[in-house]
């Protein structure tokens, strides 16, 4: 959600193969026939109990109302994740809102929100690219 000014910009191909193969794991919000929330997610194979969060995307317009909660409160209702215990999520150090929005999501579901170092700064060709450290929330 290019409106979104804060994520990493991925090609619109990848958003269509992320909304036809991960349809289930996938929540957008609307108001008035405009797009104004986005998450994206998957449950790895590896992983069936975990939902990994790729990005979730506020539109400017709706930031402060509490959508990016309610976005990943739906996924977690959803059939696809019925088996699912464990939200993950990785966030760069700079980015305190997603870092906010997720301890606050452990927090509304009573359990424990773990961070860790998931992919150090330099294995990143882009120099500019902060690390990326993973929010692991649960069990639930």
């Amino acid at each position: 959600m290019k409106r979104a000014g804060v994520l990493d910009l991925n090609s619109s191909y990848s958003y269509l193969m992320l909304c036809k193969f991960f349809s289930e794991t996938c929540v957008i919000a609307e108001e008035n026939d405009r797009i104004v929330g986005f998450v994206s997610a998957f449950i790895p194979p590896e992983s069936q109990d975990t939902v990994f969060v790729w990005q979730v995307a506020v539109d400017a317009s709706q930031r402060g109302k509490g959508l990016g909660k309610t976005l990943l409160k739906e996924l977690l209702n959803r059939n696809a994740c019925d088996d699912v215990r464990f939200l993950e999520a990785t966030v760069s150090p700079s980015n305190v809102p997603s870092q906010s929005l997720f301890k606050s999501v452990a927090k509304d579901l009573d359990t424990q929100c773990q961070v860790f170092e998931c992919f150090p700064e330099n294995l990143f060709p882009d120099e500019q690219h902060e690390s990326e450290w993973t929010y692991r929330i649960g069990p639930f």
